[in-house]
């Protein structure tokens, strides 16, 4: 195992932790952050419809399945889903155990924010050969992990919430476009 994929193995071990230990007691935490869910599932799920508002979803452990239309979108430890637009799907959990449950959180995007950040950084608008479907699956990285290990940290100090989260939620939305 290298130095970057070593990295990424013990933030994605803490950050399950961290919400192992929040969800001891319920499966679902709408937590203190405003746009902060926090799951966790015993075993898999049937799937059922939903709709997506614009979102990350973030696993630690475990992995979900996502269909779009035809499309299928898979993403686990290794991968993040991101909903840049409301959309109409079918999900279930794909794998989880009483024993390795699946262990994740959503975090709800502010596209004004997105807006304002695209702006003030002067990032180069993104060019794609063809449309997108409004979701994509990425590989996560250790330091978008981090960010949403410090995020979870501020449910600690509740009095720190109002400023340190959209600060925090800033950066993850950075490290998103980046």
């Amino acid at each position: 195992m290298n130095t970057k994929e070593s990295d990424i193995s013990v933030a994605r071990s803490a950050l399950a932790q961290q919400i192992a230990h929040l969800t001891e007691k319920q499966h679902r935490l709408e937590s203190d952050i405003p746009g902060l869910l926090v799951v966790r599932y015993e075993a898999p799920t049937e799937p059922i419809s939903a709709m997506y508002e614009p979102c990350i979803c973030l696993v630690a452990q475990g992995a979900k399945r996502v269909m779009l239309g035809e499309e299928e979108y898979v993403y686990d430890a290794n991968h993040y889903l991101i909903t840049s637009v409301g959309l109409p799907v079918v999900a279930n959990v794909a794998t989880a155990s009483k024993d390795i449950p699946l262990l994740g959180l959503v975090l709800k995007l502010d596209l004004g924010v997105v807006s304002q950040l695209l702006v003030d950084s002067n990032l180069p608008a993104m060019r794609s050969p063809k449309a997108g479907s409004g979701m994509a699956v990425s590989e996560v990285s250790a330091s978008l992990i981090n960010n949403f290990q410090h995020l979870l940290e501020l449910l600690d100090s509740p009095e720190d919430i109002p400023i340190l989260a959209p600060l925090v939620q800033k950066e993850i939305l950075y490290r998103l476009l980046m």
